[in-house]
C-alpha cells in the first residue's frame, strides 16, 4: 500500500458528503444530505488503523430537495436545528477487520450520545492537481432514530406507518493532508 506519510488530515467539505435515508410508507426511501460538515483525522499508520476521527455536521444544512419536508426535518419534531445546530461524532476505536475498517465512536444528535460503529472502506491516497495529498473513504451504518429522540411519526389505516425507525447513513469523505 502506498504511504500516506501519516499525520493530520482535514475533511475536504467540497468533495465530501453525508447522506441519510429512511423508508417512506415502508416502501421507498426518502433521501437527504447534509451539505455543511467539517472534521479531522489524526493517524500514525499508512492504512488509517487506530486513527482518531472528529466530525461536526451542521443540521441546518440538510436538504431532501423538498423545502416543505426540509423545514419539517429542521423543526423540533426531528432535528430541532435551532436548539441543536450540530451533530457530532468522535471516534473511540478504529480497527481493521477482514480488510475493512470498523470505526466505533460516540455519535451525538439532539443532545443524546450513543456508541455506534461504521463500516469503512479506505479507498486509497493520491496527490491532486494542486499538490495536495488526498485520501478517500466511504462509511456506512444503520441506526434507530428513536435512540436519538427523533420519534415523530404518523400512523394510518390498520397497518400504515409513514416513516421507518431505521435510518441508513452513508458518508463519502475525502481528506486533505495538512502540511
Amino acid at each position: 500500500m502506498e504511504s500516506t506519510n501519516n499525520g493530520s488530515w482535514v475533511i475536504d467539505p467540497v468533495h465530501s458528503k453525508i447522506r441519510f435515508e429512511s423508508k417512506y410508507l415502508l416502501l421507498t426511501s426518502v433521501t437527504g444530505w447534509f451539505n455543511e460538515l467539517e472534521g479531522s483525522v489524526v493517524t500514525g499508520t499508512d492504512n488509517f488503523e487506530a486513527c482518531s476521527i472528529s466530525l461536526l455536521i451542521y443540521t441546518n444544512s440538510l436538504t431532501t430537495q423538498n423545502e416543505t419536508r426540509d423545514e419539517h426535518l429542521r423543526s423540533p419534531d426531528f432535528f430541532d436545528t435551532e436548539r441543536f445546530p450540530t451533530i457530532r461524532f468522535q471516534s473511540t476505536e478504529v480497527n481493521s477487520v477482514e480488510g475493512r475498517l470498523v470505526v466505533s465512536g460516540d455519535l451525538t444528535i439532539k443532545g443524546v450520545t450513543k456508541q455506534i460503529s461504521f463500516d469503512a472502506g479506505f479507498l486509497g491516497t493520491v496527490n491532486d492537481p494542486y499538490g495536495n495529498r488526498k485520501a478517500g473513504f466511504t462509511l456506512n451504518t444503520t441506526l434507530n432514530r428513536k435512540d436519538f429522540d427523533i420519534s415523530w411519526n404518523k400512523y394510518f389505516d390498520q397497518e400504515g406507518i409513514l416513516l421507518s425507525d431505521e435510518v441508513t447513513i452513508v458518508a463519502d469523505l475525502q481528506l486533505m493532508k495538512l502540511s
